[in-house]
């Protein structure tokens, strides 16, 4: 058995970064009219890098704005209409996540696949606002019970329990809800402020879920590329 996996009895899971990221239709749509165009092939990137301006930003973000502009920049838009196209998106990142969120991370689902015919323990944590569940059934990647997506333990959604990450209740109502102490709980998310802070406060184990390598964060952490690389670590 692996340290990490002597030291841990669930795995718990973020869905935005994790499983899903923005998809590109959606946010061309909303740019369009505007005289604005992306470059599709950059989309996974601007999440990521708009995830790492996240984590440098001070302060809270509600507003998505260190997010988007830098998720902006990425997508090729020019630097004299980021400005404009930020609060374009910021309009649309205000509107319902259902649609949105669901291009599918490579290789996540059939890495939960693995991890759950593996014998884990598995739950899902995600900030969102009600309508997690569905996505995920939708498109597939997971549910609670019997369906066409992996079966997993939990699922916590921050817009129906009215808790969001990084607060250390969202994370203790799901250990208790699986019934497993925090101490033994594995948390892997993409964001630092978010998953990482929120998790260790809680006493969960962190993981930062950065697979392109961007982290620049003066949090001592630790970081895989991809879910399979999780599964790795566990037998390893």
């Amino acid at each position: 058995m692996s340290s990490l996996a002597a030291r841990i009895d669930a795995i718990v899971l973020d869905v935005g970064g994790v499983f899903l990221v923005p998809h590109q239709e959606p946010v061309g749509a909303a740019l369009a009219p505007h005289g604005l165009t992306i470059d599709e092939a950059q989309i996974d990137r601007a999440h990521y890098l708009g995830v790492g301006a996240l984590d440098a930003c001070n302060g809270p973000d509600q507003v998505h704005t260190c997010y988007l502009s830098a998720f902006a920049s990425t997508l090729g838009i020019a630097a004299d209409h980021v400005e404009r196209a930020t609060t374009v998106l910021s309009e649309l990142w205000a509107q319902p996540t259902l649609g949105r969120w669901r291009r599918l991370v490579p290789g996540s689902t059939e890495a939960l696949r693995h991890l759950v015919a593996s014998g884990h323990t598995v739950a899902i944590l995600s900030n969102s606002d009600g309508t997690v569940e569905q996505q995920l059934l939708e498109l597939e990647v997971c549910q609670v019970g019997d369906g066409a997506g992996v079966q997993v333990r939990h699922i916590t959604d921050s817009g129906v329990l009215g808790i969001s990450k990084p607060d250390p209740r969202i994370f203790h109502h799901v250990a208790q809800a699986i019934g497993v102490p925090p101490e033994r709980c594995l948390y892997v998310g993409d964001t630092v402020r978010y998953d990482v802070i929120g998790a260790r406060g809680a006493g969960f184990h962190p993981l930062h879920f950065d697979p392109l390598g961007l982290c620049r964060s003066a949090d001592v952490h630790g970081h895989i590329a991809s879910l399979t690389e999780l599964g790795v670590l566990l037998q390893s």
